[in-house]
């Protein structure tokens, strides 16, 4: 029996339901290629729709805000090269010359409690609220041990927003297609500060379209810097209702979505898409 990802898997439904042709190449069926006007090939979490800058540009979430802090409203936010970086031709990175230092950096520069993460993380690994120059200083050794699989030669010390809410949009063609609550409110924090990493937390489908048309006005100046066709954003609205972007994920999984929501929504956004790719 094939097991294809969540993702794949409704990929497959909405082609059905819209008779649109496609074929698999692999056992499980998380290498598809649909057949429209050319081949479009969706590998695992993988799509056809960005290039392999914006791709990078999602993965670095120092890239991510120098491109994007005048356009959108992004926590403010400093980098730190691994002072301890050990090749020769990126030694002119450096800019402190130990942890020690760089904590001092982040502690003058940031009100305290302060985010500090690895540059080019995921699912919450290596992010850390740090609420005292101990905590920084830990932080950073964490991100620059080089014996850890986790390890990152960047480090981001970013701004603390009290946060609402959080959303995740999924967007298309600078629409937005799908967009969910990240519910932590009656979560049990378990040491991942990501939302739904946390115990108890949900991910709530939102059809407030007023909402959403918030979130689509909000973003849609990053569209200027950036062809980012299809990607989920991390949106926060803070305390006073302020709205910010976090960081955006070019190949965004579903399955916390799918296991608070069920399956039917993840279709029909496929749906969309493909009608879309149908239709241009």
């Amino acid at each position: 029996m094939s097991k294809p990802l969540i993702n794949q898997k409704c990929l497959m439904e909405a082609c059905k339901r819209l008779d649109v042709k496609y074929e698999t190449f692999d056992d499980n069926h998380n290498f598809i290629r649909v057949n429209l006007d050319k081949p479009y090939l969706f590998l695992n979490f993988s799509t056809p729709f960005n290039n392999d800058s914006v791709v990078k540009l999602c993965v670095d979430k120092e890239f991510t805000y120098r491109l994007l802090k005048e356009k959108v409203h992004m926590p403010r936010t400093a980098a730190f090269f691994d002072p301890h970086y050990e090749k020769e031709d990126f030694q002119k990175y450096k800019e402190q010359k130990d942890e020690e230092a760089i904590a001092d950096c982040i502690v003058k520069d940031f009100n305290l409690p302060v985010i500090v993460k690895m540059n080019q993380g995921s699912f919450g690994t290596n992010v850390f609220l740090c609420r005292d120059r101990a905590e920084v200083l830990q932080s950073l050794k964490t991100i620059y041990n080089k014996k850890s699989s986790d390890y990152d030669y960047m480090a981001l010390a970013q701004e603390y927003i009290d946060s609402k809410k959080e959303y995740r949009a999924i967007i298309f063609q600078g629409e937005v297609i799908l967009l969910y609550e990240k519910n932590f409110s009656q979560a049990v924090f378990t040491g991942n500060l990501s939302p739904l990493h946390q115990e108890n937390a949900r991910a709530e489908l939102i059809e407030d379209q007023k909402l959403i048309e918030r979130i689509s006005d909000f973003i849609r100046p990053m569209f200027e810097m950036a062809d980012i066709e299809f990607a989920g954003l991390d949106i926060l609205i803070d305390k006073n209702d302020d709205i910010f972007l976090l960081e955006i994920n070019s190949k965004p999984g579903f399955s916390y979505f799918v296991r608070d929501n069920g399956e039917e929504p993840l279709v029909e956004m496929y749906e969309k898409l493909l009608v879309y790719l149908k239709n241009k």
